[in-house]
């Protein structure tokens, strides 16, 4: 999919870029994967917020994906279309084998009539899944499980990829998009190909009111808080917060601390 500028005439939508969706379907195809889902906007069970700035956002339903992908199967592609719920397109691909549909995650260069196979009849081309022990070093991979017979947890958001470097009989060793490296078995699936729609971060967001349609509500500074509601607040006039950034609950934050993974000495 490419990225297209708008003809505006106003200054404030000239630098407006959106994403051509010509080759998506205008509806879903398979009503059966189609369910409604509540908004909770970063609530829990107890409507206490666990996750800030969350909240509003357009009407969506979610479509259930197959992430798993651990069936024999050979299916054509059907439609490419949208997903409200996730950054990349979704596949709606039919299964010869077991005779039914079923959703995947479209990697980039998948076309509508283009077979896709899983388990030991897949061999490696875009959008066959099948075990990392059966993809050869140096190839590009996305939905990846981290355990035999679990759903894919890894790079299945949009123009995302990961390489596989280095297989032996105890495990494979992945470089994620971030640098980070990984250690998995040799057993678990992986599909051939990068997740589509990689001109999605050319995308413009212009305004306030597009952030709210996408559930995202707006983000204060700490610096503009008062002192009771964040570490940062309070001072005359305009002031850093005379400390190392913290979060509202004072725990150090940003340049690292807030994660502690590996990543690799490029």
């Amino acid at each position: 999919m490419n990225s297209i500028k708008n003809k505006f005439t106003s200054s404030t939508q000239k630098k407006l870029i959106n994403l051509s969706k010509k080759k998506l379907s205008n509806a879903p195809l398979i009503n059966q994967k189609v369910v409604g889902k509540k908004n909770v906007a970063g609530r829990n069970s107890s409507g206490k917020i666990t996750v800030r700035h969350k909240g509003g956002g357009h009407k969506k339903k979610y479509r259930e994906i197959d992430f798993m992908r651990n069936e024999d199967s050979v299916g054509i592609v059907t439609s490419l279309e949208y997903d409200p719920y996730r950054s990349a397109f979704i596949a709606s691909v039919y299964d010869f084998l077991n005779s039914k549909y079923f959703y995947m995650i479209a990697p980039k260069n998948l076309n509508i009539g283009s077979i896709v196979k899983s388990g030991l009849s897949a061999d490696v081309k875009v959008g066959h899944c099948l075990t990392l022990m059966r993809i050869p070093v140096g190839g590009f991979i996305h939905n990846i499980s981290l355990k035999k017979n679990k759903k894919a947890q890894l790079t299945r958001s949009a123009g995302t990829n990961a390489q596989l470097i280095e297989t032996t009989s105890k495990y494979c060793r992945i470089i994620l998009s971030s640098g980070e490296h990984k250690f998995i078995s040799p057993m678990c699936r992986a599909t051939v190909g990068t997740v589509s729609n990689e001109f999605l971060f050319f995308r413009t967001i212009i305004k306030a009111g597009r952030n709210r349609w996408l559930n995202k509500r707006p983000t204060v500074r700490g610096v503009a808080m008062n002192p009771i509601d964040h570490p940062h607040g309070g001072g005359e006039g305009k002031s850093s917060g005379g400390q190392s950034s913290v979060t509202p609950w004072g725990k150090p934050t940003k340049n690292g601390k807030r994660s502690n993974k590996k990543r690799s000495k490029m």
